[in-house]
């Protein structure tokens, strides 16, 4: 079965129909009180956005996208012993976890890890004139794999806050002006809320 179609099945098996809400990490979520609602269907979140303000952010995550493990790793500040601790013991316990990145897949030891398409990683690139980030690929993979009406987008402010689990933020190599006009076209055409 190819990457494509594994996901396809596995994304529609977790969400089965109910909202989901794709959370960011940006600092400016942290002020609100959305956790509840976030909570309410399915939770999609990224990289090493460990839930720290239940009020704001909710608690629960069914699936989790991540760029690169070393890069996963690097965020959590774990070697990778202390990294399969907390991945059994942590917030994202028994989440479906989606490897979004093309680079150093060779290194996944998971059977039962999934990955964003490699094809559609590139085309991705060339519509962002850009590398896309976790938070860009999420929405287009929820658009072209889950066939999903309800999304709710909290946490997504395109590097107007920074990132809050950093102390420092970096922008990296992104094209944030190009990746909101995505994502606002996406939400306009597929009718989804970006809170």
């Amino acid at each position: 079965m190819s990457d494509e179609d594994r996901l396809r099945l596995e994304l529609g098996r977790v969400v089965a129909g109910r909202p989901l809400s794709i959370v960011g990490n940006a600092t400016s979520l942290l002020a609100s009180t959305h956790g509840a609602l976030i909570d309410s269907g399915c939770v999609l979140r990224m990289n090493a956005g460990i839930p720290i303000n239940r009020k704001a952010q909710g608690r629960r995550t069914d699936i989790h996208c991540f760029s690169t493990m070393p890069a996963l790793q690097m965020n959590l500040g774990s070697a990778k012993g202390r990294w399969l601790r907390w991945r059994n013991a942590g917030s994202f316990h028994n989440a479906l976890r989606i490897w979004m990145h093309p680079e150093n897949r060779d290194l996944c030891e998971d059977p039962e890890q999934l990955f964003y398409p490699e094809w559609r990683w590139r085309q991705l690139a060339d519509i962002l004139h850009a590398p896309p980030s976790v938070g860009a690929m999420a929405l287009d993979m929820v658009a072209m794999f889950a066939g999903q009406t309800d999304v709710r987008i909290f946490g997504f402010d395109f590097k107007s806050s920074t990132t809050f689990y950093r102390k420092r933020d970096k922008k990296g190599h992104h094209d944030w002006s190009a990746e909101r006009q995505f994502a606002l076209a996406l939400t306009q055409e597929r009718g989804w809320n970006l809170v």
